[in-house]
């Protein structure tokens, strides 16, 4: 899987349908449908019936895609530090 985009929470829309979060992840459907499967988040429908993903949702599953990715690659998500060192 390709790497995940960092993207800013403060300029997310309302609602991505599902071919417009796989955009703003740079992932496949498929891909997109194991993960949210994965982490048990599922789509909804908006006012005029499509699928897709309110902005809690999209952040909540970008932070988990980010993080494994981070992980995954062998980058440090967060330094602990120790006050007793």
């Amino acid at each position: 899987m390709a790497e995940i985009p960092y993207i800013d929470y403060n300029k997310l829309d309302e609602f991505y349908t599902i071919s417009a979060l796989c955009n703003l992840f740079q992932m496949e459907k498929q891909a997109l449908r194991a993960k949210c499967e994965q982490y048990k988040v599922k789509p909804r429908r908006n006012e005029i019936g499509e699928y897709g993903f309110v902005k809690y949702d999209v952040r909540k599953l970008h932070n988990l895609l980010y993080c494994e990715d981070r992980e995954r690659s062998g980058k440090a998500v967060a330094k602990v530090d120790d006050p007793w060192a």
